[in-house]
């Protein structure tokens, strides 16, 4: 039973007419009484009467039923009009774990404090599973780099940019490369390599760089996380490759950046379903794109 035959039998029981009701909820006489019968079976009772074919009597069972559908159909115009209003919703978002190096956190909790009534659930995903439940509708809002939003269907899922961001040679400050202001990667040749995980946007970036090169990278280790890589190219000849941003609150003095010669740029971009935005994952895309 739907919100509409709430509605329907509210109108006919003020009306007691078929006619006057059918055009008060601007449909046909016959879908009305459709809609009745279809009611009626379900309940498995009668609600109407229909002796009497110029005012229709409601039945015991019509009066029990109307108090209550009146009582429901004011509760659910109520919540859904607070929702329309930004009074109350929950708002899912499925992001690569970037939110606080690129700002975004800051714009949450600034949303937050705007809309008090108004919460977030946050799942921080690798890009592999973060495509996955973005491809099942997990998720209102999902932030992933281009290069993972690239094999989204385009005729499902809109794209907004959100920031740009350059992939650059995180080096030990005591690595013989240190020195350089900027690296090619035939300097990299010697060098084992340590990188975020396959699904990243870094870890296929630096796969298809070294394969126009001409050759293979050595990776001797692969995590999801930016402190464990920083850790193990501390002290050695270890290089990885990080995204500026997005690693700059872990940098200390043991560590420098380099860019390529050639730079590899990357846009961090806002994805969502088409045509299922809720009023308050819509205004939040304006928080975030404003």
């Amino acid at each position: 039973m739907t919100i509409d035959d709430f509605y329907s039998f509210i109108t006919l029981y003020k009306t007691r007419n078929i006619s006057d009701a059918a055009i008060a909820l601007n449909i046909t006489q016959s879908a009305l009484s459709k809609r009745l019968r279809n009611m009626q079976q379900g309940l498995d009772t009668a609600l109407i009467s229909t002796r009497n074919k110029r005012q229709l009597t409601i039945t015991e069972s019509g009066e029990v039923f109307f108090r209550y559908a009146q009582t429901l159909y004011q509760l659910l115009q109520q919540e859904l009009l607070d929702y329309r209003e930004l009074r109350r919703g929950t708002i899912q978002i499925g992001s690569v774990p970037v939110m606080a190096q690129y700002g975004l956190a800051s714009k949450m909790s600034q949303f937050m404090q705007d809309y008090p009534q108004i919460n977030f659930s946050l799942a921080e995903l690798e890009g592999a599973d973060l495509l996955t439940q973005l491809q099942h509708q997990s998720f209102d809002l999902g932030i992933l780099r281009d290069v993972q939003s690239q094999q989204l269907n385009h005729s499902q899922f809109d794209a907004v940019t959100l920031t740009d961001d350059e992939l650059k040679v995180v080096l030990p400050s005591d690595h013989p490369l240190a020195h350089q202001t900027s690296i090619q990667l035939p300097d990299l040749r010697p060098f084992d390599v340590v990188t975020l995980s396959p699904g990243s946007g870094v870890y296929e970036r630096i796969s298809e760089r070294y394969q126009q090169a001409g050759f293979t990278p050595n990776i001797r280790f692969s995590t999801p996380h930016i402190e464990t890589l920083l850790a193990m190219i501390a002290h050695t000849d270890r290089v990885t490759f990080l995204f500026a941003k997005s690693v700059a609150p872990f940098m200390t003095a043991d560590f420098v950046m380099r860019p390529f010669t050639d730079p590899i740029i990357s846009h961090l971009q806002l994805v969502y379903p088409h045509g299922t935005l809720s009023p308050a994952a819509q205004r939040f895309i304006h928080y975030l794109t404003d």
